[in-house]
């Protein structure tokens, strides 16, 4: 079955999905940096066909009800007490949402803020940095502890102070080393390891290059040059520090773009090629064959 959902081709900017303040029961935002929004009752803005990217990093909070969200391809359940993450221009979509009472936080963080953070990255344990967890589940102590760094979040965008920028980094900062924590007690398999500040520096540097380039480049070499470092160093500490080669994470982005826009967007496998700067039909379709065992067209059909 042929999927005609609309995908935007362009990620959407903060100030475009501002529009969620007219559904929310408390709403605010800071500038450019973040969007927070607190939802209690029930909305239409959840049951859309409409697949989404965001500019920016996504938290959802739901303390109650039950949630259904896709991201990408996949279907994810969010019960009451659990916390979603979507990484930048991930698509994402929300499905539905069940059950008589309904509790869920939004934050919306723009890339730049994030990357303005000061986090100490010898705090930084490797394997959650680089998981493709999307969902930790957590008990209400934990859970209580989380939604309060937010609603400081809220208060201080709703301040008018020239430290108001200082105090959300910081806010910020705080709610991601204690998520981090929490993920470590939480995830079975997540081990405590932890890479050497300039090794996880370079990785983080090196996945946001993959996360903004790789619908154009698909070559080690264009990132190592970006890094100033050489491919084969490149390739060596990206397969230290988390598993993979620099070469399987870059395939890892295109794929999934590949998949998401064969799913969403009604594009064909021509136009879909060429957004994705292979120089014909025929060399994307190898390229995606190869690496998921299904031609672009069989993908697209199922």
């Amino acid at each position: 079955m042929k999927h005609q959902r609309q995908l935007e081709d362009s990620p959407l900017k903060l100030n475009q999905i501002a529009a969620i303040r007219g559904v929310s029961d408390e709403y605010s935002h800071l500038g450019q940096d973040y969007i927070l929004s607190h939802i209690t009752s029930d909305t239409g803005y959840f049951y859309t066909d409409k697949a989404r990217r965001i500019d920016g990093h996504t938290m959802i909070i739901c303390v109650k009800g039950h949630m259904k969200v896709t991201i990408d391809l996949d279907t994810v359940d969010v019960p009451p007490g659990s916390l979603v993450f979507v990484a930048p221009e991930r698509v994402f979509k929300p499905t539905s949402w069940e059950g008589t009472e309904r509790d869920a936080y939004l934050l919306f963080l723009s890339n730049k803020f994030v990357y303005d953070l000061n986090i100490d990255l010898n705090a930084v344990n490797t394997n959650i940095f680089t998981s493709a967890k999307s969902l930790l589940t957590l008990p209400q102590e934990k859970l209580d502890l989380i939604i309060r760094y937010f609603e400081m979040l809220h208060a201080n965008a709703l301040s008018d102070t020239h430290y108001n920028r200082h105090i959300a980094r910081a806010l910020t900062s705080a709610a991601a080393y204690q998520i981090m924590a929490f993920g470590e007690e939480m995830i079975p398999d997540v081990k405590s390891a932890h890479a050497h500040n300039r090794k996880l520096t370079y990785v983080k540097n090196f996945l946001r290059l993959v996360r903004a380039n790789h619908r154009r480049e698909r070559a080690i070499g264009f990132y190592a040059d970006k890094m100033f470092i050489s491919p084969k160093y490149l390739s060596l500490i990206i397969k230290e520090a988390t598993g993979r080669s620099a070469a399987e994470w870059i395939d890892q982005y295109v794929i999934q773009e590949a998949k998401n826009q064969l799913r969403y967007s009604g594009k064909n496998v021509q136009q879909i090629a060429y957004d994705l700067n292979f120089s014909n039909q025929s060399s994307f379709g190898k390229y995606f064959k190869n690496l998921t065992g299904l031609s672009p067209t069989q993908f697209q059909n199922q």
